[in-house]
């Protein structure tokens, strides 16, 4: 059901974003995890998990206000080479930072709170912070307050 709503918003508004599918996403991670054992890069895995977000957002219409703050965001200043594709089963939207390190979940986030701001929708900092969890490959570090990007453990 949200799969459908995503992309009508997406239609609606004409953003320029393509979604891989679960099975696509999960391969190029797959391949994201080898290009960067073998060049020594970075990247950010992000997940923002449907089920999750309702908790925060129970209301249909907050949600919907959610993915289009998120969407123009992306479509507004996404990097070429960020990907963006659904999560296992359906459950929710994962995306890479290629070639980055938290900072460049610090970029996006601040892109997304900015659009949030702009299209009246202040409540999207407390979400995100609350929500999303980015984690750093291949360090594996894994942040506990995205806002300063605190390295809470690191795992070989």
């Amino acid at each position: 059901m949200m799969k459908e709503q995503l992309f009508n918003l997406i239609r609606k508004h004409k953003y320029n974003i393509s979604i891989y599918t679960e099975e696509i996403f999960e391969r190029r991670c797959q391949e994201e995890i080898i290009r960067s054992d073998e060049d020594n890069s970075s990247f950010v895995y992000l997940e923002f998990d449907f089920e999750v977000l309702q908790k925060e957002m129970p209301d249909i219409d907050t949600q919907l206000q959610f993915w289009n703050v998120f969407f123009a965001a992306l479509n507004n200043s996404s990097r070429g080479s960020d990907i963006v594709g659904f999560l296992e089963h359906e459950s929710g939207i994962g995306m890479l930072l290629l070639d980055s390190k938290l900072d460049g979940w610090n970029r996006v986030r601040g892109r997304i709170e900015q659009k949030g701001s702009v299209l009246g929708f202040e409540g999207i900092k407390d979400i995100l912070k609350k929500t999303i969890r980015p984690i750093l490959y291949p360090a594996c570090i894994q942040v506990n307050d995205p806002v300063t990007a605190q390295p809470a453990t690191a795992t070989a």
